[in-house]
């Protein structure tokens, strides 16, 4: 499995380029904000290319405490651009996550969904690739 890695703040980025698969983890408690998600953003374009092959994206919300504005603002803008491309599902979301998940996927266009456990989150992932 060929990866690569990049951190921003709280939050760790992995690219799996085989199978063009990334997942986004905050590896300790935080907030995403701007300076983190513009260097995340910077380093899945880098890896996804332009034009994007088809890619899932995978989140843990596990560690996520909040969102400020300017996050949810640089991933709408990305995911605007490749929602016909890229498809998300996120798990383990506090109650103030889902809703900003909620509002995200209406918002961007974006093939997504939240889930409760990371299986139910895979599983559709790859339940989606097979229908693309």
């Amino acid at each position: 499995m060929a990866t690569e890695v990049a951190g921003a703040g709280p939050a760790e980025l992995t690219w799996d380029r085989t199978d063009r698969f990334a997942t986004l983890r905050f590896v300790r408690a935080g907030e995403g904000a701007r300076d983190s998600a513009d260097e995340l953003k910077s380093a899945l374009l880098d890896w996804v290319g332009d034009p994007a092959e088809p890619y899932d994206f995978l989140v843990d919300c596990s560690e996520i405490v909040d969102v400020d504005a300017s996050w949810r603002a640089i991933w709408g803008d990305h995911f605007r651009a490749h929602r016909d491309v890229a498809t998300v599902s996120w798990f383990n979301a506090n109650p103030r996550i889902q809703l900003v998940v909620v509002l995200f996927v209406k918002g961007t266009g974006v093939n997504g969904k939240p889930f409760e456990h990371e299986a139910e989150a895979r599983a559709w992932l790859a339940d989606q690739r097979r229908h693309r």
